[in-house]
């Protein structure tokens, strides 16, 4: 259980506008990064709600003080500092239509108020008389897959946002040839991005080049032990030399052709495929741990090191696993039914999330936690619907 941390920051992305609302001086948005609420009159920003991406955004209070919103699954009321929201049906799927553009970016929404036309827009935010009232240096992106702390900061890389690096108090996107990010992972040499694109490299955070040792483009999951750089692919298993020009590639390691994330865990390295369950490299040998084995599934999707050479394993749907060295099952996790995500080691604990959130903590954007990192300012948790830090007290 995780216990005496505070929710300390929240950071989301609300470029992506699906609908407003005006009510009396109040100008209400629904965002990927929940709902906003804006001063008309001055056009500044005064709250955000991260109830996740939100859908639609209605309100009747001549006040402006009261709005209510629909995400996928849930229809909220807006009071003040408050969102208090229930469990509601699934929306029926949005009618395609023809739109204008505005900014270079599709206009879903245009209102008049107060002698003020406001403009809504997927992807570049809301304009008030053609001028932005979207706050600037936002994250890039609201489904958070990777993070890293690389040069003394945090960098964050998105399923589909790119990279952004937190600069101070705000995000610089930083321009790549990659999107889609599942790995960060830093090295002495510098920065390693997995991506859909490929695994690229960077020393100074500006300049990338493709690792071109990698035959594949689609690049899971990083992990690096002593001088070497582990990578998976779907069918491949890759160990590259970061002090030489040396690549070693084992195609389908114990027969996977669904591998997931790597970990190295004293001297031994293990996968998580979808297919086999566990696999444990030996000196050069994989042997693979599956349900018939006694773990709870064979559809894994992440591996972390425990000790002793073990390993923790997250399952799809049915918890996690603890393996010692020799893959023998030694505890499952306290739920058995979590669907996982993500493990991370933190000052000798576990920590597990899972499509449901992570254990004790309440207050996420979204519950679905893909990314985990503590650096000095905290615990990092990175979700579908923003980024979150976690304060120690």
């Amino acid at each position: 259980m995780i216990a005496a941390l505070l929710l300390a920051a929240i950071f989301t992305d609300t470029a992506q506008v699906e609908s407003i609302a005006t009510a009396g001086a109040t100008l209400w948005a629904a965002t990927g990064g929940g709902v906003e609420r804006y001063d008309l009159a001055t056009g500044k920003r005064v709250r955000v709600h991260t109830i996740g991406p939100t859908l639609r955004i209605w309100s009747n209070d001549q006040n402006g003080q009261i709005a209510h919103a629909r995400t996928r699954d849930s229809e909220c009321i807006l009071e003040g500092e408050t969102a208090e929201c229930i469990a509601a049906p699934a929306l029926p799927p949005s009618i395609p239509s023809v739109t204008p553009l505005f900014h270079g970016a599709r206009e879903t929404a245009r209102v008049v108020a107060n002698g003020t036309t406001v403009v809504a827009t997927a992807g570049k935010g809301i304009w008030s008389n053609d001028q932005m009232l979207t706050p600037p240096g936002q994250i890039c992106g609201n489904y958070v897959e990777a993070l890293a702390e690389f040069q003394g900061k945090l960098w964050v890389g998105g399923f589909d946002g790119g990279l952004c690096v937190l600069d101070g108090q705000r995000f610089r996107a930083v321009a790549g040839p990659f999107r889609m990010i599942n790995d960060l992972r830093t090295t002495p040499k510098g920065l390693y991005v997995a991506s859909a694109e490929g695994l690229y490299f960077t020393r100074d955070g500006r300049r990338f080049r493709r690792e071109d040792r990698i035959r594949e483009r689609a690049v899971n999951h990083l992990a690096v032990g002593g001088r070497w750089l582990f990578a998976t692919t779907p069918f491949a298993l890759y160990a590259v030399r970061l002090d030489g020009r040396i690549v070693k590639r084992w195609r389908k390691p114990a027969g996977s052709t669904a591998l997931q994330s790597v970990a190295v865990s004293g001297p031994n390295l293990w996968l998580a495929s979808e297919d086999v369950g566990v696999i444990r490299m030996r000196r050069g040998r994989f042997e693979a741990y599956d349900r018939a084995w006694g773990l709870p599934s064979s559809w894994t999707v992440d591996v972390a090191p425990a000790s002793d050479g073990g390993v923790w394993a997250a399952t799809l749907r049915n918890g996690s696993v603890h393996l010692d060295a020799n893959g023998r099952v030694i505890e499952l996790g306290p739920d058995p039914h979590a669907w996982g995500l993500r493990l991370y080691q933190d000052r000798g604990r576990t920590l597990f999330g899972t499509q449901q959130g992570l254990e004790g903590i309440e207050g996420l954007p979204d519950p679905h936690v893909h990314a985990i990192l503590r650096t000095r300012d905290g615990l990092w948790i990175g979700t579908e619907g923003g980024l979150v830090l976690l304060d120690d007290a």
